[in-house]
This record gives C-alpha cells, structure tokens and sequence, in this order.
C-alpha cells in the first residue's frame, strides 16, 4: 500500500512537469506552401521542429502580414516569419533565415527579349502585392504600385500601364501562365523569423539559431522541404546554408 502512495505521489509530482508547455505564437500571413491557415506549411514545421522539443506548443496565428509584423514589433511575445532583413527596426534578428523568396519577375512576352536583368527595371512602372518593400532590397530606382493580389497585377500587365511585376514565384510555381505572359527568375532574397527586444525574444532567438544547425547537421532541414514538397525548387538555397554551415562550424 505504501509503494502504491509513494507511486502516485511520483505521478502526481511529474505529470505537471510533463504536461506543462508554453504557448508559442507564430504568426504569418497565409503563404501557400509556408504558413497556411490549417497549420500546415514549411514555416510552422520548421517552427514546430525546433520549439516543441523544448517544451513549447507552437500556436500558429495566420493574418495579415502587416499585422503580423506588429504583433512582435511592438514588443509581443512570438515569432513572426517571412521578414526580410532590416525590413523592420526594433526586433531581434537572428543568424539563419526561415526561408527565401525566389524574386520572379513577370512581365508581358513582349518585353522578354530586351531583358537584361535587375538594370532593366530601372525607371519602369512595377507592381507587388502590398507589404513586399522590395524597393529596399532592389537597388534600381523604379516607379512602383502596390496592389492587393496576385490576380489583380496579372490582370494589369496586359494593360501595359505597368511593365514588370515583381513576387515571390514559388507561390506560384505549378500555375500555368496567362497567355502572352513570360517569367523570369532574378535572385534569392533570404527571409528571417523577427523576434522582441525583450529577454524573452533573445531566448527565442537563440533557440532558433540552435535548432537550425541542428537541422542542418542533422539532415532534418533537406527533409523538412522534401515532406513540404519544396525540395526541387530550393536545392540551391539549401546547398547554401549547408555550406555556410560548414564554414561556420570551421571557425
């Protein structure tokens, strides 16, 4: 009877430290393939791979992306994903990205000739989704618009009031063109998760760092974009970090 005591006092003792996990939020927009509504998504997976075994609960919080950057801007407990860096001041960057955009640009088949690269945006009428700020990462000078979607820019090229449309085409890799539009890859932009100035965000952020190089190390990152069906598309990427990897851990 007494072993019987002392067994569920044991499991009375334990079963809050078993159970006890910190709600983590991430929050994003709902990125296809990266932060989807559902909970699925590379994102919240690479999240869920670093956080949960260390006794956190990743919460994912999809919304808006301007929204989504000022529940960690303004001092909020979380993590928000898919920032460019330096895109916002105040918040803790850490070392390893979350990700990339492959930065596509779109543009009428007309025009596909004459390109010659990121010079060729220069002085042109471009457009991107609202939020995308990639006026800060592309060094040309060029007479943007913002629009609210995709399908909206789509359905502005044929007017040619704008030249070029500027996104992320991973999103849309498996859609099929409009007809007379044509494609083109122009450069990876790393994105990063941004975490709070607070000591809280500092331990966040040297978590991720940590868990990243374990992944890397592990080979858990290659299968993470393989479960995530992204692995074609971002062997270069992944090739990248893994070098940087070694370099770093040579050091």
């Amino acid at each position: 009877m007494q072993i019987l005591i002392r067994v569920l006092l044991i499991c009375g003792c334990l079963c809050p430290l078993m159970t006890r996990a910190e709600d983590l939020p991430v929050y994003c927009d709902d990125w296809p393939g990266f932060c989807e509504a559902d909970g699925g998504g590379l994102y919240l997976d690479l999240a869920r791979h670093i956080y949960e075994p260390l006794g956190y609960r990743v919460k994912p919080q999809s919304m808006p992306y301007k929204r989504a950057l000022a529940m960690v801007v303004k001092g909020g407990y979380g993590i928000t994903m898919g920032v460019y860096l330096n895109e916002v001041e105040g918040v803790r960057w850490p070392h390893y990205p979350d990700g990339a955009d492959d930065v596509t640009v779109f543009m009428l088949d007309k025009w596909r000739a004459s390109w010659q690269g990121e010079q060729s945006l220069a002085q042109q009428r471009v457009l991107w989704q609202r939020g995308w700020a990639f006026d800060k990462y592309i060094k040309v000078p060029m007479r943007w618009h913002e629009v609210n979607s995709h399908e909206d820019a789509m359905a502005l090229l044929p007017k040619e009031r704008h030249r070029y449309y500027l996104s992320a085409g991973v999103l849309y890799a498996n859609d099929p063109l409009p007809p007379h539009i044509s494609r083109v890859f122009l450069r990876w932009l790393p994105s990063y998760p941004i975490f709070a100035n607070s000591d809280a965000g500092l331990k966040l952020q040297q978590e991720w760092d940590r868990g990243i190089a374990r992944l890397i190390d592990s080979g858990e990152l290659t299968r993470i974009y393989r479960e995530n069906r992204l692995l074609d598309y971002y062997r270069d990427f992944l090739r990248g970090l893994k070098q940087e990897r070694r370099a770093q851990s040579a050091r």
